[in-house]
């Protein structure tokens, strides 16, 4: 008969910074989402300001900071509109002010068109087999998925279809 062992996870620790330390582990996080996930681990309100405003002193938690990463993670690594680079912002607890600016800094408007046209040439070469209007369709809705207005998918669409890069 063969057993497994059964692998049993740490306790979640009852210090606060340690918790933190550990959230932090993984990816860089908001205050929002810091308060959030250590109020959710059942520590007190007082712990948990006395633990962010020393992290926030260490320079471990900014949120200007976070979101600039955040933005730039999202352009390299999973492009999305910028409607929806925002929402996710917005999602993480971040204050309009802090997204406006870096979403403005690292992810102009005109970028923004390019990097459709990018996705949505990428995809056409992917359903090369379909017939060309589901390929249309397909590409269309995929970059409606990542954010991007119908217009603007439709318009870059059609124009990769036709081969010029406007």
């Amino acid at each position: 008969m063969n057993r497994r062992k059964q692998v049993r996870r740490p306790p979640t620790p009852r210090d606060p910074w340690q918790a933190l330390m550990r959230l932090l582990r993984y990816r860089p996080r908001s205050l929002a989402e810091v308060k959030r996930r250590l109020l959710s681990l059942g520590f007190a309100h007082e712990e948990i300001d006395k633990v962010v405003a020393t992290a926030q002193a260490a320079g471990l938690l900014d949120d200007d900071a976070f979101a600039r990463v955040w933005v730039q993670d999202r352009l390299l690594h999973h492009p999305l509109s910028r409607r929806a680079v925002r929402q996710e912002l917005v999602d993480k607890g971040i204050d309009k002010q802090t997204i406006d600016t870096a979403v403005d800094k690292l992810y102009p408007a005109e970028e923004e068109k390019k990097i459709a046209l990018e996705l949505a040439q990428t995809r056409m070469a992917q359903y090369a087999t379909l017939d060309r209007h589901r390929a249309i369709q397909r590409t269309i809705s995929f970059l409606g998925r990542r954010g991007f207005s119908f217009s603007l998918a439709n318009s870059v669409v059609r124009n990769v279809v036709r081969g010029s890069n406007d």
